[in-house]
């Protein structure tokens, strides 16, 4: 459609060149301004029409750029919630990593860790580390702890608490040979 509008006012413009151009009998161009008025308001009228549509297409951009501004504002507030959230997890990651570097360290000290203990220790995360120190403490609980200040050996007739099984009378009656029992066996100054 605008091609016909050119091409018509193209040849509209030749034509006008032709009448304005024509010898008077002065020799003189003059310049004529006939344009027969029915071209000439279906040319105004297309112009007008085109303007118009024009307009209406400004319009809409317009309307979609307001319309993306908007939803760019939308944008930029779940941006700046997006950017409060981070921080947090940011805050809250920082407080984990100080965590725990502590409690690694508090582990790695719970526990006298020879080279390759100390090796392996060192490439567990948290959870596994607390499992590894948790299972070297068990094994070291286990062990026997011999008291060396008992005396272990001659001192089969008494098992367990020799008072437990004697009331008050019988302890005063025994008493001599209790005290004999545990002076004989070297625990005498211990007490």
């Amino acid at each position: 459609m605008s091609e016909d509008v050119k091409m018509d006012q193209g040849s509209e413009e030749t034509a006008v060149e032709q009448t304005s151009q024509e010898p008077t009998s002065q020799g003189v161009k003059s310049v004529s301004d006939s344009i027969p008025y029915a071209r000439f308001s279906e040319v105004n009228s297309r112009r007008k029409e085109a303007e118009a549509e024009l307009e209406k297409y400004k319009a809409k951009a317009e309307a979609k750029r307001k319309s993306q501004l908007e939803k760019q504002g939308e944008y930029k507030s779940l941006l700046q919630e997006t950017e409060k959230e981070l921080e947090q997890v940011k805050e809250k990651a920082s407080a984990w990593e100080s965590y725990e570097s502590q409690k690694r360290e508090q582990l790695m000290k719970a526990v006298d860790f020879n080279e390759r203990q100390q090796r392996i220790a060192s490439k567990l995360d948290l959870v596994e580390l607390e499992s590894y120190v948790a299972d070297l403490t068990e094994q070291t609980s286990n062990v026997v702890v011999t008291d060396h200040s008992v005396p272990s050996t001659g001192m089969s007739n008494l098992t367990g608490n020799p008072f437990k099984k004697m009331n008050s009378d019988e302890v005063s009656e025994n008493w001599d040979q209790i005290i004999s029992k545990y002076t004989a066996k070297g625990i005498k100054g211990q007490g």
